[in-house]
């Protein structure tokens, strides 16, 4: 148990800078960085089996934006993509129903829905279908299929490529080289190797993020204060 909770606190220890950094990129922690500033807001009392399912997807909208938003805090940026995708269908669905259109069982065809009904102006339709492709590269393994250069040489825009000025919290004390959970690139130049951090799909999940929070701010923006 102790080694365990060692082991756990030097990979605490190895990432706490760019979480931190990481968490300062989308707000910080509260309302309007892990917390959704932009929802809908609560209805009253349910009566119909329909209101109730209208307030299951309201109730949804803020805890899949956590979660999301944390997995990209802690690097797990497939999963903030995939997260993304799913909140935006949440969101889609509620709109919808809302408004007294029946919901499609795919997010590209709610993303149509949307956009014929007039609920998403062109701009934020074209987010969403960015937001969807990319859960697409994940989900059906798009990427490696359509762009395996991206995935095995990491060139696609998708990934963020840091390059490493100091090696040494990336030597263990039996030498060997670690990302603790990241890829380490090695290039060589001049006959020297050049190390690289990789940080596979961190773009595209920020990207998903900054989007799909742009939807939700047209889609539900925040009621006036009560002395505004």
């Amino acid at each position: 148990m102790n080694n365990m909770r060692d082991r756990l606190m030097k990979t605490v220890e190895y990432h706490i800078d760019e979480w931190a950094h990481r968490l300062e990129e989308i707000g910080g922690p509260g309302v309007g960085g892990t917390e959704l500033a932009f929802r809908p807001h609560l209805t009253s009392p349910v009566d119909t089996h329909d209101e109730y399912i209208k307030l299951a997807l309201e109730a949804s909208i803020p805890a899949t934006w956590e979660e999301a938003a944390w997995c990209y805090v802690y690097g797990r940026f497939s999963a903030c993509i995939v997260l993304a995708a799913v909140l935006l269908e949440i969101a889609l669905k509620y709109k919808l129903l809302n408004r007294g259109f029946p919901v499609s069982p795919t997010l590209g065809r709610l993303i149509k829905k949307a956009s014929d009904a007039k609920i998403l102006p062109s701009n934020l339709v074209s987010n969403a279908n960015s937001v969807n492709a990319r859960r697409n590269d994940i989900v059906h393994a798009n990427i490696q299929t359509n762009r395996p250069e991206s995935l095995l040489h990491h060139t696609g825009d998708e990934h963020e490529i840091e390059p490493i000025e100091d090696l040494s919290r990336n030597i263990t004390k039996d030498g060997w080289l670690t990302g603790d959970g990241e890829t380490i690139a090695i290039s060589f130049g001049a006959g020297q190797p050049v190390y690289s951090r990789v940080l596979e799909f961190k773009r595209a999940a920020k990207s998903s993020l900054d989007e799909v929070k742009a939807i939700l701010e047209f889609l539900y923006p925040p009621e006036p204060s009560p002395s505004g």
